[in-house]
């Protein structure tokens, strides 16, 4: 089975636009899988939300109409608001990913700062010591 695997692999290698190719498919199933997700996410936050209206007049004491233009409008507003929320977290995610060298490059300067300066204190200790 590994020979048909290394075998299979093989041949695909050696077509430059057959590897291509599938590299594309799988990204392509990457991105579509996560676009469903989030358009579910997305779909079940607007049901919530058009929902409060309901809830708001059940068991909070409020009395907002429940027409189906309303109902709609919570719909809708619950989804942007989700969306936008997501596309914040996802330029966060981003930002944070970016600047991930520039901070361990800054953490590995102020460990080393951090030890000379043990070191040196260690050294001064040693010497009133004598």
């Amino acid at each position: 089975m590994f020979d048909a695997i290394t075998s299979a692999l093989a041949g695909v290698l050696q077509q430059p636009n057959l590897f291509v190719f599938f590299i594309l498919f799988f990204l392509f199933i990457l991105v579509a899988y996560k676009a469903v997700k989030v358009l579910v996410r997305g779909l079940i936050i607007a049901v919530i939300a058009g929902l409060f209206p309901i809830f708001a007049n059940m068991f909070l004491g409020t009395s907002i109409p429940t027409t189906p233009q309303n109902l709609l409008w919570f719909a809708i507003t619950g989804a942007e608001i989700y969306f936008v929320y997501y596309i914040l977290v996802s330029i966060g995610a981003l930002a944070e990913l970016i600047m991930r060298p520039f901070k361990r490059e800054k953490t590995k300067k102020v460990e080393k700062i951090i030890i000379m300066e043990k070191e040196k204190e260690k050294h001064e200790k040693e010497k009133r010591e004598k």
